[in-house]
């Protein structure tokens, strides 16, 4: 169980997006631009998506959420396109896991655990 409040989550999630959004207004000036704006993107969209968790099912909803989701990223990429956005992803990720204060999951160990529940 997580014991973060619902609105300091929020309120820090919200501060990571606008992060993020900043991130994608200057991504335009750095030497590879389309790569920095599917990173901002990817992180900016998980973040969205994360409030919206937690503020309709709550902190523990979105925790679950989270690690699967974390679990889930791939490890090789089919393209930079790709890569750009499950980098931005695992780092919206991995800054929700510190906001709640825990570690993030490894991800081998959790498809691991995953994986053999299924079976």
């Amino acid at each position: 169980m997580i014991v973060v409040a619902k609105e300091d989550v929020l309120k820090g999630l919200k501060k990571f997006k606008r992060l993020a959004k900043q991130d994608l207004l200057v991504s335009n000036f750095t030497a590879d631009p389309d790569f920095w704006v599917k990173q901002a993107e990817g992180r900016r969209n998980e973040y969205g998506n994360l409030m919206e968790l937690v503020n309709e099912q709550g902190v523990d909803h979105a925790y679950r959420y989270a690690v699967k989701k974390y679990a889930g990223l791939p490890f090789t990429f089919a393209d930079k396109d790709q890569e750009a956005e499950v980098i931005g992803t695992s780092q919206a990720l991995e800054m929700f896991f510190t906001i709640l204060g825990v570690q993030p999951p490894g991800r081998k160990e959790v498809k691991a655990k995953h994986s053999a529940a299924q079976l």
